[in-house]
């Protein structure tokens, strides 16, 4: 088993030895992609993507290279628009061609990325399992018998899978970081507003986010330079470290000692800090959802509700049944939240703790015909990434284990800190590093 993928800044360094060059690559993630169909990661894949290729490459050669991005084929979630392809948010219907291309997607191609494939996602992107009874169910390929992790499903399993060097994911609830950390890959969070989400379907008012998923922190950090049109600085680590006591409480043992012993081994003896508001995170993130997903979603159920899944028709109907005094509790709660954080992150550059509650669980046959309804399951999986959708603070998650099933850490920062977040991921990185999956198309 390879512990060297064939990641974006991989690709980069390839192409200017002169050892690779994008026409290769993009065809190698063509045939990839034909070779792994049954695992249902892609949706489709995007025309015109070779002859782009085709351009970049004699960029490259003239030495006219649009940046680090240029040439590199990256994999975006079906809910945000490529122009001439339908955003279908993981559903049977919706299906008219976007009329552009999202913001982040001309971002991306204007650095020279060729945006060559659209990934799978969970319906309306509402879960984080990713089992989707509608389109199919990417395969975990760590262990087909398990959940993928959501709602970036196929963004996670393309680039774990090896169909794609990168991949971009949105985010209301962890749906980036669980899926990047149920497939052993590094998955960025950054803080609210950080990336623009013109063009992307979103779940609801304030909670999403747009991110990568990538096989290194400085493939994330490349892809989030471009995504936000923002350099970052690679100042290496040096800053006061906490763990999340907190977070700890309820996650699985396994994951509570793979965090302590990563944090303990990279960064030393640290101090646990306590976030007892964070504790709330799972129910106000319900009732966030639920009642914004009446504005964003509510014409979906009211006009589609037979054609949805029974998972995603359930939770709607159940946002329904919320009234105002649940949403204002549920706002002041999230207020308390962010000042909590915000007052730890004055006295701590990064605070850290399990990426996300529970390993991947176990995906039933009932699961795939109508969606996973096993509320308990899906909170202990995600109790923990709801608190930064929540708070708006920069989160990435980063593998914290050298052997066996996937495990990983989140790191969070200040609002605007994602180089010091990405700055102790790489700590966390060189200590683990990357590790591929027995299922690989690449």
């Amino acid at each position: 088993m390879s512990s060297s993928p064939e990641g974006a800044q991989a690709l980069a360094d390839a192409y200017r030895s002169g050892k690779d060059d994008p026409v290769r690559a993009l065809l190698r993630c063509l045939a990839a992609i034909d070779r792994g169909e049954g695992d249902r990661a892609v949706l489709c894949k995007v025309p015109g993507a070779a002859v782009e290729a085709e351009a970049a490459r004699a960029r490259l050669a003239a030495g006219k290279p649009l940046g680090l991005l240029d040439g590199i084929p990256i994999a975006v979630k079906d809910c945000i628009d490529v122009q001439g392809l339908p955003s279908t948010n993981g559903t049977s219907f919706l299906q008219t061609p976007a009329a552009a291309d999202a913001v982040l997607v001309q971002r991306l191609r204007k650095a020279g990325a060729i945006v060559f494939a659209k990934c799978a996602m969970h319906e309306l992107g509402i879960q984080p399992t990713g089992v989707n009874p509608i389109q199919g169910t990417p395969v975990n390929p760590w262990d087909p018998k398990r959940i993928p992790g959501g709602s970036s499903s196929g963004s996670a399993v393309a680039v774990a899978s090896g169909l794609a060097p990168v991949a971009i994911g949105t985010d209301a609830g962890g749906s980036v970081r669980v899926p990047a950390a149920l497939n052993g890959l590094v998955g960025l969070k950054p803080t609210f507003g950080a990336v623009p989400l013109d063009g992307v379907a979103g779940l609801t008012l304030d909670l999403d986010h747009a991110g990568p998923i990538a096989w290194t922190v400085e493939d994330a950090a490349r892809i989030f330079e471009v995504l936000a049109a923002r350099p970052l600085a690679r100042a290496p680590f040096t800053g006061k470290v906490a763990l999340l006591a907190d977070f700890l409480i309820g996650t699985e043992d396994a994951l509570v000692n793979a965090a302590r012993e990563a944090v303990l081994a990279v960064f030393g003896p640290v101090d646990e800090v306590a976030t007892p508001l964070c504790a709330w995170a799972t129910a106000v993130e319900f009732v966030i959802v639920g009642t914004d997903a009446q504005q964003t979603c509510g014409h979906l159920l009211r006009d589609h509700a037979a054609e949805l899944g029974a998972d995603t028709r359930t939770i709607l109907n159940l946002g329904r049944g919320l009234a105002a005094r649940d949403r204002a509790r549920a706002d002041a709660v999230r207020n308390g939240m962010r000042r909590e954080l915000g007052a730890l992150l004055e006295r701590y550059e990064v605070l850290i703790g399990p990426a996300v509650g529970a390993q991947a669980p176990l995906l039933h046959k009932g699961a795939l015909a109508c969606g996973e309804l096993d509320v308990g399951k899906i909170a202990n999986l995600a109790a923990v990434t709801f608190v930064t959708n929540l708070t708006g603070h920069p989160c990435c998650v980063v593998p914290c284990v050298r052997e066996g099933a996937p495990m990983s850490v989140q790191i969070i920062g200040r609002h605007g800190a994602e180089a010091t977040v990405l700055a102790a991921a790489r700590r966390i990185e060189q200590a683990f590093g990357p590790r591929r999956p027995p299922r690989w198309y690449g």
